[in-house]
């Protein structure tokens, strides 16, 4: 018979624990485990005592893995690796494992009995009165029972008080059951959890075929094929920083990414690190391969807001599918798509090429704002003109005074008579004249033109022969982005996939996807689980986003109910007297993490102000510690094992396993620019600070300083 290896979740935990020379033998094990189950030297067996489908087999000498045979597909037999420990250790694992199917959801489940007891043990009920358990009241024993949670078990989770406690208990239950439980804890409805399991009550569930309990949904969240038959793909998993988000997904995200057959776009949200971009990559290599199985030359564009998470997203689609998969998928930043379509037509071509590419916020450009003002007899200001134009003008494809006149203004605050209109015309018309004669284009209007070629030529979308798109950063995009993207993609069934956070919000504005021809009301999931950060660093992000946002549409959202997957220190909070002190401050926490283990290619240090970032560079360089500015070109394979410095801006889509937030107190955050703007432009930016400070903050994995010096900065203190 032959022998298909799948990995069991707890086994990478086992694994991380491995020291190198270790690593590298099971590494060798797996693979002859799979092409030679019956050689004498792994010593495949059943051990004395333990349930009849628990096995162990040799890695080293001293190290046994512990399996257990999940039944057979065929004639092949499936084996699932465990565990990898010492061999009295391996022989105690091997005789506590239960795997069992659950009665009530299906998913095959392998469980440690004597962990879970030890948990309950430990897990004190309400003693004083005044003593609350920590599951919500709203959710009952019958609710966890639901799920497959024993009675006894459930009994207990309700009336265990203390976090602690109770997230011992929920660790030990079978990973399927423990996740259920904790999003009920965390806000989730029972039938919430039900539906985003995947869970089919319609068909009646055996107890005893595992085979059919494996191939479930729900179980993925538990076990994965291994890949042992390919050596590089199976040390890819085993050693690559992405192997968890590219083997396990939770059920949720599985049903996203892989699903079939929706009548149109469909959106997804959810706070930062709970695997939406995971979700969006996924979902493009299963349309590549639906259009390769189809044999159709369509292609899917995976696009994204910021520049310099292009290459990241592509290499993490290139290790998750192999290079081919850039054959059907074009992973493309959303203004080089503006910039490639214009590009294609005659009038844009020159354009493209004799124009300087530049933010709507670009110096330069608010200063031809300042000029244009004047040829009209209202007191503008730049901003508001920069605003209106991008906003009202570009967003709506207006392209004369009579289309300017008769377009609704939604969403600006200031009211404007037909007359003060007309007046803001002439200060516009003067600005497109003063871009053309500096030669500059801002990435906007380069986008509006995009979207206005497109509509104007059919033949035009055909040449990119786009299927779907999947558009991560969401959040980010400006109307004519959308309008563009709307464009390129004809409507179809699963025509577009959208990801994204509106608290992430640091460059766009609110915008209704409805507005701009992006229906998907019906079709749209939040992801609640953080994967990124630990409990501690998630409760101090949660404290600074704003709770006021947009569900990328007309609707609000909200972080209720977001929770982590782990543990870690508590955020520091480091005040200092001085500038100097605050930087040795921040040496001597870079140099204590790095005893703890931690790499310095691991930690990044974050600013607001760019200067602030050349600053603390320099000074972090003068006391020793090795460090690179991350800038919009930086290519991260090329920096070494150096502490990242940036802005933070530019960590958006990053993640480290330690982040210092510095420069926080009242005298640089917020920045002067911002005290000195008044009403609704100061509360815009404001609210774009909050989000600047969540996106920062959420960056960081299981260790994070927040440094000051001087007062505070009363922004965190709300």
């Amino acid at each position: 018979m032959n022998t298909q290896v799948l990995m069991h979740q707890q086994f990478e935990d086992s694994y991380d624990r491995l020291d190198g020379s270790i690593r590298n033998r099971v590494l060798n094990f797996m693979v002859r485990l799979q092409k030679e189950p019956d050689s004498p030297g792994l010593d495949l067996k059943h051990p004395q005592g333990a349930p009849d489908y628990v096995r162990t087999a040799r890695v080293t000498d001293n190290y046994r893995a512990v399996l257990v045979t999940s039944g057979a597909d065929g004639d092949t037999e499936l084996l699932s690796l465990v565990a990898v420990r010492k061999h009295d250790d391996a022989y105690d694992l091997a005789n506590s494992l239960r795997l069992e199917v659950n009665s009530r959801t299906g998913a095959a489940e392998l469980y440690h009995q004597v962990q879970l007891q030890t948990a309950m043990d430990n897990a004190a009920p309400m003693g004083a009165a005044e003593e609350k358990p920590f599951l919500p009241s709203s959710v009952r024993q019958l609710d966890l029972e639901r799920f497959g949670v024993a009675s006894e078990v459930a009994e207990r989770l309700t009336t265990v008080t203390g976090e602690d406690a109770f997230l011992a208990i929920a660790g030990a239950l079978p990973a399927t059951q423990g996740n259920a439980v904790l999003d009920l804890a965390f806000g989730k409805s029972p039938d919430d959890v039900w539906h985003d399991y995947g869970i089919d009550d319609t068909k009646p569930i055996d107890v005893n075929d595992v085979k059919s309990a494996l191939e479930r949904p729900i179980s993925r969240l538990n076990f994965t094929a291994a890949a042992a038959d390919n050596e590089d793909e199976l040390r890819a998993v085993l050693e690559g920083d992405f192997a968890k988000w590219r083997v396990w997904l939770h059920p949720l995200q599985r049903k996203l990414a892989y699903h079939d057959g929706w009548n149109g776009p469909f959106r997804i949200t959810g706070g930062a690190g709970t695997g939406k971009t995971v979700t969006a990559i996924h979902r493009a290599r299963h349309l590549a391969e639906r259009l390769e199985k189809a044999e159709s030359s369509s292609k899917v564009l995976l696009t994204t807001f910021t520049r310099n998470l292009v290459k990241a997203i592509e290499a993490q689609l290139v290790e998750l599918a192999g290079p081919p998969i850039l054959k059907k998928v074009d992973v493309q930043n959303v203004d080089t798509v503006a910039r490639s379509v214009v590009a294609t037509t005659d009038t844009g071509r020159g354009l493209v090429h004799g124009s300087t590419l530049v933010q709507d916020t670009d110096r330069r450009v608010l200063d031809l704002w300042r000029g244009a003002a004047q040829v009209s007899s209202g007191d503008w200001d730049a901003e508001f003109l920069a605003d209106e134009w991008s906003l009202v003008v570009l967003g709506n494809a207006i392209q004369d005074e009579k289309g300017y006149l008769r377009v609704p203004r939604s969403g600006r605050s200031q009211r404007l008579s037909r007359p003060q209109r007309a007046d803001v015309w002439l200060a516009i018309e003067q600005f497109q004249r003063l871009m053309r004669a500096e030669g500059l284009i801002t990435f906007t209007e380069l986008a509006a033109r995009a979207a206005a070629a497109l509509e104007a030529d059919p033949k035009l979308r055909a040449s990119f022969n786009y299927r779907h798109a999947v558009i991560d950063e969401a959040q980010d995009l400006h109307p004519a982005h959308w309008k563009m993207l709307r464009a390129l993609v004809t409507p179809d069934t699963d025509d577009l996939f959208i990801v994204g956070d509106a608290h992430q919000r640091i460059y766009g504005r609110p915008t209704p996807l409805s507005r701009y021809g992006v229906e998907t009301r019906g079709r749209s999931r939040r992801l609640t689980i953080n994967y990124r950060t630990s409990r501690e660093i998630l409760r101090w992000t949660l404290k600074v986003a704003d709770p006021e946002v947009d569900d990328l549409d007309t609707e609000a959202d909200t972080l209720e109910g977001a929770r982590s997957v782990f543990g870690g220190p508590e955020p520091e909070t480091l005040a200092f007297d001085s500038a100097d002190d605050e930087i040795q401050g921040i040496a001597d926490v870079i140099k204590r993490w790095n005893a703890e283990g931690v790499r310095a290619a691991d930690i990044a240090v974050f600013a607001y102000e760019k200067r602030h970032v050349e600053d603390i560079a320099q000074a972090l360089t003068e006391r020793g510690v090795d460090n690179a500015i991350v800038g919009s070109d930086t290519r991260e394979e090329k920096l070494g094992d150096l502490v990242r410095v940036m802005t933070m801006h530019r960590a958006k889509g990053l993640e480290f396993r330690g982040v210092v937030l510095a420069r926080t107190g009242d005298k640089d955050f917020p920045p002067k620019y911002v005290t000195r703007l008044r009403g609704d432009a100061r509360e815009r930016e404001m609210k774009k600070l909050r989000s600047v400070l969540y996106v920062a903050g959420s960056r960081a994995r299981e260790r994070m300083a927040v440094t000051h010096s001087g007062e505070r900065a009363k922004l965190l203190d709300e």
